[in-house]
């Protein structure tokens, strides 16, 4: 699929909702033929179903691929409510010990910010807690039938359920692991103005609490950059908060507290990424703030940067650890934490080999 294409496809969110004559490029590109095999295997097509049934032109691509991608967008809902709702049924026994949550990135976003909630695909759900309350979570936990699993990550833990098939739930403290030494001193950020500007959350029948829209940018924005920009399903989960946070993001706090974390590289990324993506500079991209995008950008882009931006334009992934040390490298800010990191990294790499070895023994 060639790169137009699929950057196409890419911004159906919204050719559904407006310009008549995108819908028509796209149903010429469509009836020009897709690589449609390769494009259902991706979890990107949940998107491109949903939307293409939603611009009636679910008939201009071969019934075979129409038939797996409903049946997997179908079994993708039913899979999404069913862990939403376990989850659901957690936050109420937390509650009940009056242990605060903040649920994060997909398990948040799919009920809220999506249009549908079989759209987003998981393979895990996270919530956050406060590191006081990390035993008593533990203990509900095992009440309910999980059994804990810790790495060698200084900031969550991996509860999975034994006496059925469920997602693996990431239970966390901190939003950055400090036993890295580049997540370290690439990223500030404050988890006490994290917890204080959650907004209350009602989800599937109880309370619970999410990050506010600006923080939300934040550490979505720096997730993606943590994973190598891997899954494009997290270019769908910026793009949708965008749109959901329009009027509501407060974009001179976002920016007060991009330069206070050290997150003006990750955000400029993710933003610049996604507004080139969905098109909005042709169409009405009032949910995207090109004044801030424009205060966030780099006096300098290096060419690895611009090679990365490349291969993100074109839906390509970052395999290379060597991109995503570069990632991290320009988002450290100060030299001397460059410095700091490089030598950190050694004794880092050291304890990870030793922490798997010690595993598989």
């Amino acid at each position: 699929m060639t790169s137009s294409k699929e950057n196409l496809l890419f911004s159906l969110p919204i050719l559904a909702s407006r310009h008549r004559e995108k819908k028509e490029e796209l149903t010429k590109i469509l009836d020009e033929g897709i690589h449609w095999a390769g494009l259902s295997e991706k979890e990107i097509s949940l998107s491109v179903y949903y939307h293409l049934k939603k611009l009636s032109l679910l008939d201009s691509i071969p019934a075979r691929i129409n038939r797996k991608l409903e049946k997997h967008f179908l079994s993708n809902t039913g899979f999404n409510i069913l862990h939403l709702e376990n989850l659901a049924q957690l936050i109420k026994r937390l509650k009940e010990k009056r242990i605060p949550v903040i649920i994060l990135k997909g398990a948040a976003l799919c009920d809220t910010v999506y249009p549908h909630v079989g759209i987003r695909a998981f393979c895990d759900l996270d919530i956050l807690i406060p590191q006081k309350n990390i035993q008593e979570v533990i203990t509900v936990l095992k009440h309910l039938d999980y059994s804990i699993s810790f790495t060698h990550a200084r900031h969550h833990f991996t509860a999975f359920r034994r006496s059925n098939r469920s997602l693996p739930l990431e239970v966390h403290w901190d939003l950055v692991n400090p036993a890295s030494p580049f997540q370290k001193y690439a990223f500030h950020l404050s988890l006490d103005k994290f917890w204080r500007d959650a907004v209350p959350l009602r989800f599937r029948g109880t309370e619970a609490l999410w990050l506010s829209p600006e923080h939300q940018l934040i550490y979505l924005s720096v997730h993606m950059l943590k994973e190598g920009y891997a899954n494009p399903k997290w270019l769908l989960d910026i793009y949708y908060l965008l749109k959901f946070s329009e009027g509501r993001m407060d974009w001179q706090k976002l920016l007060q507290e991009c330069r206070e974390f050290q997150a003006n590289r990750p955000v400029y990324y993710a933003m610049s990424t996604v507004e080139r993506l969905f098109h909005s500079h042709e169409m009405d991209g009032k949910w995207l703030n090109r004044n801030a995008l424009d205060e966030l950008k780099p006096q300098h882009i290096s060419a690895m940067e611009r090679s990365v931006f490349g291969r993100l334009l074109k839906n390509r992934p970052l395999k290379s650890s060597i991109y995503r040390f570069f990632l991290y490298f320009y988002s450290i800010e100060k030299s001397g934490d460059k410095l700091k990191a490089l030598f950190s990294l050694f004794k880092y790499s050291f304890q990870l080999a030793f922490f798997k070895i010690k595993e598989n023994t």
